[in-house]
């Protein structure tokens, strides 16, 4: 089948004009400046491609911007951080990206610009590849460079502490203000030492301050550190100021820090007199005082420690264990000696336990004849103190003086006359065996009897007789008295000759001696109370006049 002419001559038309179309929309792509290859653009721009918040792709350039990003989230909110100095509102601008569309931003101050491209949930972020370019990154660089160095600098003007730098001469090459506020405090210069910040001057001709702390003797305190205490004093002051150096050495250069530490210092001070002062009234006591610590070992203790354990001072200085000084003690026949080691150690745990709760306190009767008295206190931080006493004189003396009363006591238990002796208080102190015979049991001296009580008990055993009344009276008057004596009948019909005398410190003596079987008994005859008191009376004013 052959095709007409007008039909051939159509399809070369159509397929010229094609071609030509063909042509045109290459020529104007290839003459666009806005064509971009959807992928990592040229070699050398930084461009970035992001599917949300998630970083596809990038190019060198560009991962090595993103290697240098610090900080927490993704690439994309840490690139956006970093680009927002010198691109205001760009985080605000790509959240509200919809759609395909693309935009330019120029940076703060004109260095370089930015372009951003969206389409299909794509984004793609470019900085320009040419020169400018370039100092686009090295900008935004630069810039975070001096907001860090603005932030270093702020610290270091700002800081309470003293910070100088010494150059390899030992120039000083920089200081801070408090150093430079304290330079002009002890020099007090006419001016010229600091700018309107406070700051020094740098390169003026008056930057020569002097060096406030001149050839300190530092120590090592650190691997690359070095430390020292100095003091000075202020114009005006008598207070003594002390700063601790520390030096760190940067390259040839030194940095140093001074902390002023004059509180520290003071109350140093102030521990050490007040523990000399304890040192030295330790040293006076006669009391034994030995401080272990919270470990036990031996960190304090005075010249009476020494002189009652017998113990050497080179062993108590090298700051024995507890048990230690206690094994040495017992070695030296200083502790009470037990039935078997093994209950010793037991008890010396409980000891040393004991004295932690501050309840330890026993009396210690030596082989030697000495007694000690040991107690123990707890003492801050875990501490133990024992106190050791010689009470030695004190027991011998309380035994001599027991032993007294019980020869006292056995005097007064052979005489045949029941015999009682009252407080001032009107409580009987002591009595002997025969006042037990005559008016019962009633007793040790321990249990404080009172006066009206005994009367009481005596009242069942008398006939009726005012002589009790004045006995009531005698022991609680004041003043002089004088000793008088009166009869008494008990109710089985015998006489009671009684007697009663004043004794130093407002005591008084009883004495009751009853009608022994020799004697003629005495007969009662009923008489009434009126008789009896008148009767009474009188024996009273016969045998006391």
């Amino acid at each position: 089948m052959f095709l007409t002419p007008p039909a051939s001559l159509l399809i070369v038309i159509f397929v010229s004009t094609l071609s030509a179309a063909a042509i045109v929309s290459f020529v104007t792509w290839w003459r666009d400046p806005n064509r971009r290859d959807r992928g990592t653009g040229e070699a050398g721009q930084s461009v970035f491609l992001f599917d949300g918040d998630c970083l596809i792709d990038a190019s060198p350039p560009a991962r090595r911007l993103l290697d240098r990003l610090d900080g927490i989230g993704t690439e994309r909110a840490r690139l956006c951080a970093l680009l927002e100095h010198r691109f205001p509102g760009l985080s605000a601008r790509l959240d509200a990206v919809e759609g395909d569309g693309n935009f330019r931003s120029d940076a703060r101050g004109g260095l370089g610009r930015i372009e951003v491209e969206h389409w299909n949930g794509l984004l793609r972020l470019t900085l320009d590849s040419n020169q400018e370019a370039a100092a686009v990154i090295d900008a935004i660089a630069f810039a975070a460079l001096q907001d860090e160095l603005e932030t270093l600098r702020c610290i270091g003007e700002e800081a309470p502490q003293l910070i100088w730098k010494l150059d390899e001469s030992g120039r000083l090459s920089w200081a801070n203000r408090a150093y430079m506020a304290l330079v002009e405090r002890v020099t007090d210069p006419p001016g010229g030492l600091s700018d309107d910040s406070g700051g020094p001057l740098r390169g003026s001709a008056d930057w020569s301050p002097e060096d406030l702390f001149p050839d300190p003797d530092f120590t090592p305190s650190g691997p690359d550190a070095e430390s020292c205490r100095v003091n000075l004093v202020l114009p005006g002051e008598t207070r003594r100021r002390w700063y601790e150096i520390t030096r760190l050495r940067r390259g040839a250069e030194r940095v140093h820090f001074a902390l002023d530490i004059t509180e520290i210092v003071e109350a140093e001070q102030a521990r050490r007199k007040f523990v000399q002062t304890l040192t030295k009234t330790f040293a006076q006591l006669a009391i034994g005082l030995a401080i272990f610590d919270r470990d036990r070992k031996l960190v304090m203790f005075n010249p009476a420690f020494h002189d009652l354990t017998g113990l050497p001072i080179a062993f108590l200085s090298s700051r024995p264990q507890v048990q230690t000084v206690l094994d040495r003690l017992r070695d030296g026949n200083m502790l009470p000696e037990p039935k078997d080691y093994a209950s010793w150690r037991e008890q010396v745990a409980a000891l040393e336990a004991e004295a932690a709760r501050g309840t330890y306190c026993e009396t210690w009767s030596l082989p030697s004849g000495q007694t000690y008295r040991v107690t123990g206190r707890p003492h801050p931080d875990g501490a133990v103190a024992f106190l050791f006493e010689d009470i030695t004189a004190e027991i011998s003396l309380t035994r001599h003086f027991r032993a007294q009363i019980d020869t006292g006591r056995a005097v007064l238990d052979t005489l045949p006359e029941a015999i009682a002796v009252f407080s001032a208080g009107g409580t009987r102190l002591l009595h002997n065996s025969a006042y037990d015979a005559l008016w019962g049991e009633t007793g040790s001296e321990l249990s404080e009897t009172g006066l009206v009580d005994e009367i009481r008990r005596w009242q069942g055993m008398l006939a009726p007789s005012p002589v009790l009344g004045e006995l009531r009276d005698f022991v609680a008057a004041f003043g002089e008295r004088a000793e008088w004596s009166d009869q008494l009948r008990l109710i089985d019909g015998r006489g009671l000759t009684c007697r009663f005398t004043p004794l130093p410190g407002g005591a008084t003596l009883t004495s009751f001696s009853p009608e022994t079987p020799d004697r003629p008994r005495i007969a009662l005859r009923s008489t009434t109370a009126e008789e009896a008191g008148r009767e009474s009376e009188g024996m009273i004013r016969l045998q006391r006049g």
